[in-house]
């Protein structure tokens, strides 16, 4: 498997609210990249990220699948988000998403952000009217790279403002496309933006700037410098037209993100705790190895897979690394690189980069591995469940499956909570929504064979006594 250094990496997320095409985009990325060889649907169940049963039934994205491709000789390292999901990306950051009316909020201002108009081959497509509505989202920074020329039924034409060209794509799914001279009645539109990207990226390096206003532009070199600065600082946020069910557009939002995207170089240090429990700096060129595990799996056929984000040094199979949550040492075995079910065997991995590794005996989502000075990088900050179902196995006998079963799925996803309330003598389980919970019983009476049933969990009344009119009453 070939080797990237932090440099060469891109590692994101793919966000938004339900039917908003993210797993398509996500089918289009692995299509270009050559991971696939046909786009997959929705329709059929066919997609690479969502290969759950209740994925497929319900044709929704359910659990956040990691992916990876080649491009440009950068590696991809994305992630599908579900519609409530928490999860580190780029260096850790933490980003929590929650979807309310088809709006999607994205907590954390310090994530550099690209945002993506999918879709644009559906019928009553109005992009004016949601590049307006993206800006009083997200601000009047945000910026159309590309304007669709014939939106609608039929799309297949971007105009691509960096380069002031006309690009129109194949119709076969193919995602190829040739380039030529703008339309002279669009010229006009396409150079005052033109413009207003050059005033951008000037602000961004007051070299530039300054440059800017001696020379009134820049040169094409000066901008793709610029470009990448000014979309880490967020001066402006890049927005892109495709149609990923057609592969129109996905090829230049690929140029893109390997030319300018983030890299774990643009956050190369972030803060863990040493064993007094002061601030120590984890460089990603540091020598010895630092990682976390920000999820887990448990599936029959592979056992329980621990995906882990390296945050300095290196990271190779037979080597032991010490788990400072518990105290231990964990050997890593078989590592891997996931493309939703299908995995590929990596034996090195280098700082920045994402995997999963096989069989640790009792490490946990959260935990830190290292080789050096014992260190330990902050916990996700998860939300709070905001909806309770008391649940029951219907069956004598098994209690015990259920409490596994239970402590399983809570592993796997932190947000699921449970507990034993005594009083109502009831298990309690409690998460992000009722399709949350829902989601969460199939896949245990499937994944442990228990019949099971929810039920209103029952509130536990208290007594007390009150003096009223030097009588006393019982209140309940």
């Amino acid at each position: 498997m070939k080797q990237f250094s932090s440099s060469d990496i891109r590692n994101f997320a793919i966000v938004g609210h339900g039917g908003s095409g993210k797993t398509s985009l996500a089918e289009a990325l692995l299509k270009l990249g050559g991971e696939i060889n046909r786009l997959g649907t929705i329709e059929d169940g066919s997609t690479t990220s969502d290969y759950h049963p209740g994925e497929k039934s319900r044709k929704i994205s359910i659990h956040s699948t990691p992916l990876h491709m080649e491009w440009m000789d950068k590696k991809f390292n994305l992630i599908e988000l579900c519609h409530n999901c928490h999860q580190k990306v780029e260096n850790g950051t933490e980003l929590n998403l929650q979807i309310d009316e088809n709006k999607y909020y994205i907590f954390d201002k310090r994530i550099p952000k690209m945002l993506v108009v999918n879709g644009l081959d559906r019928e009553h497509v109005k992009f004016d009217t949601v590049l307006s509505q993206a800006r009083r989202r997200f601000g009047n920074n945000v910026f159309p790279m590309q304007l669709p020329v014939n939106p609608g039924p039929g799309y297949n034409q971007n105009i691509d403002v960096l380069r002031t060209e006309l690009i129109s794509y194949q119709a076969d799914g193919s995602g190829r496309m040739k380039e030529s001279e703008l339309p002279s009645v669009l010229k006009e539109r396409v150079s005052t933006l033109h413009q207003e990207l050059i005033e951008y990226v000037a602000e961004s390096d007051d070299a530039l700037l300054e440059k800017f206003f001696e020379q009134g532009s820049l040169s094409e070199d000066e901008m793709r410098n610029g470009i990448h600065r000014a979309i880490q600082d967020q001066t402006f946020i890049p927005l892109f037209c495709v149609s990923s069910t057609s592969n129109i557009g996905v090829a230049r939002l690929c140029d893109f993100i390997a030319k300018y995207g983030s890299s774990p170089d643009d956050r190369k240090i972030v803060t863990a705790h040493d064993d007094q429990g002061k601030d120590v700096d984890i460089s990603l060129d540091g020598k010895e190895t630092v990682l976390q595990i920000f999820k887990t799996m448990s599936e029959s056929h592979v056992g329980e897979l621990s995906l882990f984000r390296v945050y300095s040094g290196s990271v190779k199979t037979g080597q032991d690394y010490h788990n400072t949550n518990r105290n231990i040492n964990e050997r890593f075995g078989q590592m891997f690189i996931l493309n939703g079910k299908n995995r590929t065997q990596v034996n090195h991995l280098s700082a920045g980069d994402i995997a999963g590794v096989v069989k640790l005996k009792d490490t946990h989502t959260g935990n830190t591995l290292c080789s050096g000075k014992h260190v330990t990088l902050p916990k996700m900050n998860l939300p709070n469940p905001n909806i309770h179902s008391a649940i029951k196995s219907s069956a004598k006998g098994d209690e015990e499956k259920l409490a596994i079963g239970l402590s399983t799925l809570h592993e796997e996803d932190p947000t699921f909570m449970y507990r034993v309330d005594s009083e109502v003598k009831q298990t309690i389980i409690s998460g992000q929504g009722e399709l949350h919970l829902t989601v969460t019983s199939e896949r245990l009476k499937r994944r442990f064979g228990i019949d099971i049933e929810l039920e209103e969990p029952k509130v536990p009344y208290r007594e007390t006594i009150r003096l009223d009119n030097h009588t006393s009453s019982y209140i309940r």
